[in-house]
This record gives structure tokens, C-alpha cells and sequence, in this order.
């Protein structure tokens, strides 16, 4: 709980500007008027992570996760939503309209902040004014690498205010060249050690990582680079700006980049692949058979902010159904993501004893079968990742319910509900998951939503790891030395490089974090057609084994065409909000991507499948 305690200010600033004026238009001559208020900018802009997290089926981690072949939309019959983003579809026309507008307000804060920091006398707190100067470029580099992952071309600017109208810029040409801008300067002005790990600001090491993951992205999407390690790309001119003046970024800088964070950041490995989530939290441990041997050596869960994090969403006991950003400040991914909690005709429910330690929720994102099918056994992060529930509680004591639709007795375990045994189970009352117990037990404070189920979820969604950092360094250089780091933690043998061997650790290391489609797309590159490799490991989700409305097995089955030849048509991009597309009806500002809202019908997903 410490985390919410030093992020109040984050949160209720965050709600204060939700109801104001622009902040880098009509209120910039008022607005930030002392450093005060534009620390308290500083904590509005991280407080957008919030707002996308208010619904998680238009957050950039959970859309990826499952539009990418790790999961399935799963869920109930009835949720159309999250079935229409895992088969590449869209069940209506504003379906990612918020993302949109909490991009853009992101963008506007991280502006705000950038352009008024030299309003102010800064002698004798130069590293302050850079730190946090780093932090905006580096939150504004975040939201355009998102943006451009979900959406391609899109409205840029790089000023203080939008221009009325902002035109739509090349992603390729214009755009990434200024997302690898905004890191590299955010790099150059923070310093190592400047914040305190897991207190939920930007670091050096963040945006060194980010900056490896966004010129992945680019050269192996848009430039078509194939195998990086052997790749020899032309250096990138990057525009001018603070920290970032005359640079050409080339391979070999990034590979530096990388390696400085991991050299001199001060993030390191946790010891236990299983100590990185919550399941091995200090009150469930030692009662879970799957990490006993953890608790007998006296370890338990890394945290909240822990060694291995380098850039988070943090959240608080605050979430709430009611006001415009309520659930965001509780974990709602977490809760999608637990055990369907419909019963199965016969009065059995998931989530209660014979479930433990996992906890109810809405069944949405489970793995897909060839995930589990294609893992080694002798990986411990294979259960260490995926609940293979009628494995872990016996075949009789996992419940199909009668609602489910897509369901496979697979759900990530990174991401899921956690209980204890000194909850009460059998109601959702204040000591439900494990974090209600240790905040009934620790604290006054009193249960949100008013029960624990749905709002006792606090843990971290981790958006960086130290592992992909040292991944990424192997796959641009070829050198396995940080590969086959991860993989001694996993407990297995030192690999040679080969494209292949990385392409694997990576799925495997980074399976359910919302990663894997994005890795797909580079590694296939723009325009790529129904054989590329994105489209064909999509494509392998046709025919894996589902259950539907019960214990009745089928094969899994695309909503229209296929998931190759949807990912064909749109390359992986999401559909623009066609009501943004109409007002301006000029595709000069915006126009619409391949593949929605046209005149085919591919796109279409009115209800679930059935089968």
C-alpha cells in the first residue's frame, strides 16, 4: 500500500484535469504557473496510464495480448467485445475511441510539461529540471509508439498545442523518427539512480529500454529489416531537440543504449522467474503446492516495483464503477482475466477452495491451447505462466461454465486473481483476494466497489522487464550472452544465437505480458500478406480446442475470414474512430485504415461465434 500512499497526488490530480480546459491551449497562459503546478502536471500525465486502464479491452496491453496467438477472447457468449479483438474484428464503430482521446491527452500533458519547464529559474536544481524534462519526452514518446502500434499514420505534432486542424503524419517517415527522438533525449537528460525504483516515474534504464523496443519495431516492421543481428540498416536522422541535437542513430547505438541499462541501471534479474507475480504474495505462498519450495527458503513475491521492473502502471484502493475514471485505479486487467465465475448448470463455480490461490473474474483472455501444446515441459516458466486448471485442481473440481465461449482451462497466471486461505470464501466480502486480506489487516481503509472481488487489485501491470531488455540486446547483436541469462534463471542450458532461438525465448520468457503481437509484426514487416509469419501463427489458432456454453469440445474458429487474411487486409492496425474520420472527412487530416468499416464485411462481428 505504500505505492498509494506516494501516489495520491498522481490520482487526484489526474481526476482535477479530466474536467478542465485544454492545457496547452486556452488555459496555457494560467496554467502552470509555479514548478508546483507543473509537478502537479507531471503526476496528471502519468495519471493517464489511469484512464486507459478504466477499460482494459482498449488498453495497449491487453488489446495486443489478445489479438496475438497467446490468448483467446474467451469470456461469456455474450462478450462480443473482447471476441471481436482477439479475431482481429470490431463489433462497432467506436470501439477504441477512448484510447484515442486518453493518447491525445497524453500527448497534450507530456507537451504541457515540456514546453513550460524553462518558464521557471532552475539554478541549483539543474538535475531536477532535467529529470523531470526526460520524464515528459519520455511519456510522450510512449503514447506516439502506442498510437502508431494500434493506429499507423495518425494527427503528430511536437509543439506546445496542437495546430486546428492537425494532419495525419507518415508513421514511417515522420512519426518514429521523433518517437526515437523523444527516448533518446529522455535518456540524455535523466541520470541513473535519480528515482527510487518502483515509485512509477520514467527512468534512464526505461527509456533506454523503450528506445530498443521502438527501433525494433521500425526497422523490423516498416524497414523490413528481417534477422537484426545480421541486418545493417541505414543510420536514422533524428530531428532536433533538447538532449538531442545532430544525432544518426544507428544499430550499434542502440545496442549500447541497451547495454548501458542493463550494465548501469541498477535493475537486476529477480532470482525465481516465479517470484515476479503475485501468486507467491507472503500470505499464499507456502499454502500453494506450485511454490512451497519458495516459502520454505524463506522468499516470497519480489513486489510491486521490484528489482526487474523498469516501467509500470500503479494502482491504488480507489477504484470505484462510479466517476468517469474509477476502475482505473484498481487493476481491472487483473479481474478480466480471472477464473469464468458463471456456474456450470450443476451449481459448481470457479474461485472458491478448490480453486486456490486463483480468484474469480470475468474469464476474458485465456491462453490458447498451442501455447500450452508448443512449451516444454522441463521450462518451469511454462506453469509458471499458464494455470492449466483441471491439471491444478483436478478435473472435477474446474468448472466449464455454461456461459463460456472460447474457454480452454488455460489462463495466464501473470495476469489472473490471487487468494489466500485467510480469506473468507464463499461471499465476495472485504477479504476475497489476498490483497483484501492484507488491506483489512493492514489498513482502515475500507474495500472499494464494496466488495474485494471486483476491486482489490493492485498489482503492478508491468509494461518493461530487465529480461526483454536483455533479450532485445541479443536480437540486435547477435551475441546469446544475455539470452542465455534468462534462460540460466529459467534453470536451463546456454543456447548459440540463431533468429530462431530468440524469436522462441522471447515467446516464452514474455508469454500473457501483451508483447507478442507486436514481435510478430517486426519480425513479418509491413504488407507482409497471408504467408508472413504474423499471419500464419495467427492463422494456427484455427482448429485449437475451446469449450463452449459447458464441457463440450470444439475447434476454435475465426468470426469471418480467417486471422490470416484479416491480418492481411489491415497489417495488424486498429480502426480509427470512424466519427473522427467523418468530421473531418478529408483524408488529408485522418482517413480510415484497410479493412474497416468498408464495404466487406470481414470486419463485422456482430455476435460471439457459436458452435
Amino acid at each position: 500500500m505504500a505505492f498509494a500512499a506516494a501516489f495520491a497526488l498522481t490520482f487526484t490530480s489526474c481526476e482535477d484535469m479530466l474536467d478542465s480546459e485544454s492545457h496547452t491551449s486556452s488555459n496555457s497562459e494560467v496554467f502552470p504557473a509555479t514548478p508546483s503546478d507543473l509537478n502537479k502536471e507531471l503526476a496528471a500525465l502519468y495519471g493517464v496510464m489511469n484512464q486507459f486502464s478504466t477499460n482494459p479491452l482498449e488498453t495497449p496491453w491487453f488489446v495486443n495480448y489478445l489479438m496475438s496467438d497467446d490468448a483467446n477472447g474467451a469470456g461469456g457468449t455474450g462478450d462480443v467485445e473482447s471476441h471481436a479483438v482477439a479475431h482481429l474484428m470490431a463489433n462497432k464503430s467506436d470501439l477504441y475511441d477512448n484510447a484515442w482521446h486518453n493518447t491525445y491527452v497524453g500527448i497534450a500533458r507530456a507537451s504541457a510539461v515540456i514546453s513550460s519547464v524553462d518558464a521557471f529559474d532552475w539554478t541549483g536544481q539543474e538535475k531536477a529540471r532535467n529529470q523531470m524534462l526526460g520524464e515528459a519526452y519520455f511519456m510522450r514518446g510512449l503514447f506516439y509508439l502506442w498510437a502508431t502500434q494500434f493506429w499507423g499514420d495518425i494527427p503528430a505534432y511536437w509543439g506546445a498545442a496542437a495546430p486546428d486542424p492537425c494532419y495525419s503524419q507518415s508513421a514511417d517517415s515522420v512519426i518514429f523518427p521523433h518517437i526515437l527522438a523523444d527516448f533518446v533525449t529522455a535518456t540524455t537528460l535523466m541520470q541513473h539512480g535519480a528515482t527510487t525504483f518502483g515509485d512509477g516515474h520514467a527512468t534512464k534504464g526505461a527509456a533506454e529500454g523503450f528506445l530498443g523496443r521502438a527501433y525494433l519495431f521500425y526497422e523490423g516492421f516498416y524497414k523490413k529489416q528481417g534477422e537484426m543481428a545480421k541486418a545493417t540498416p541505414a543510420a536514422i536522422a533524428l530531428p532536433d531537440q533538447e538532449g538531442c541535437t545532430g544525432v544518426s542513430l544507428t544499430k550499434d547505438m542502440v545496442a549500447n543504449y541497451l547495454k548501458d541499462a542493463i550494465d548501469n541501471s541498477g535493475y537486476q534479474l529477480v532470482e525465481d522467474f516465479r517470484l515476479l507475480w503475485q501468486y507467491t504474495n507472503p500470505l499464499t505462498i507456502g499454502d500453494y503446492a506450485f511454490t512451497a519450495d519458495l516459502a520454505a527458503a524463506g522468499k516470497s513475491w519480489a513486489g510491486n516495483g521490484n528489482s526487474e521492473e523498469m516501467f509500470q502502471v500503479q494502482y491504488m484502493n480507489a477504484g470505484s464503477w462510479s466517476g468517469t475514471i474509477g476502475m482505473g485505479f484498481c487493476n481491472q486487467t487483473s479481474l478480466y482475466c480471472g477464473l469464468r465465475c458463471d456456474d456450470d448448470g450443476a451449481g459448481g463455480v470457479n474461485g472458491k477452495e478448490e480453486a486456490f490461490p486463483f480468484g474469480q473474474g470475468w474469464g476474458q483472455g485465456v491462453i490458447n491451447s498451442n501455447l500450452w501444446d508448443d512449451w516444454a515441459d522441463n521450462d518451469i516458466r511454462k506453469r509458471a505462466t499458464i494455470l492449466n486448471a483441471p491439471e491444478e485442481f483436478g478435473a472435477d473440481k474446474f468448472y466449464y461454465a455454461t456461459s463460456c465461449s472460447e474457454e480452454t482451462g488455460y489462463y495466464n497466471k501473470k495476469w489472473m486473481p490471487v487468494t489466500t486461505k485467510g480469506s473468507s470464501f464463499g461471499d465476495f466480502n472485504d477479504s476475497y483476494t489476498w490483497w483484501g486480506v492484507w488491506r483489512k489487516t493492514n489498513t482502515e481503509e475500507g474495500a472499494p466497489n464494496g466488495n474485494s472481488f471486483q476491486g482489490d487489485h493492485f498489482c503492478d501491470m508491468v509494461l518493461l522487464r530487465l529480461a526483454d531488455v536483455m533479450l532485445m540486446h541479443t536480437e540486435l547483436t547477435g551475441d546469446a550472452t544475455q539470452m542465455n541469462k534468462v534462460r540460466q534463471r529459467a534453470g536451463l542450458g546456454d543456447l548459440p544465437y540463431s533468429w530462431q532461438a530468440i524469436k522462441a525465448e522471447r515467446r516464452w520468457e514474455l508469454a500473457g505480458e501483451g508483447l507478442r503481437f507486436n514481435d510478430l509484426r517486426r519480425w513479418s514487416g509491413i504488407d507482409g500478406g497471408a504467408s508472413c509469419e504474423a499471419a500464419v501463427a495467427l492463422q494456427r489458432q484455427a482448429g485449437s480446442r475451446i469449450y463452449y456454453t459447458g464441457k463440450n469440445e470444439h475447434p476454435l474458429r475465426h468470426g469471418s475470414t480467417g486471422w490470416a487474411a484479416r491480418y492481411a487486409r489491415t497489417n495488424g492496425f486498429l480502426p480509427k474512430p470512424s466519427a473522427q474520420v467523418s468530421y473531418y472527412n478529408n483524408p488529408d487530416i485522418l482517413k480510415q485504415n484497410p479493412g474497416w468499416f468498408d464495404t466487406e464485411s470481414d470486419w463485422n462481428m456482430s455476435g460471439t461465434p457459436s458452435y
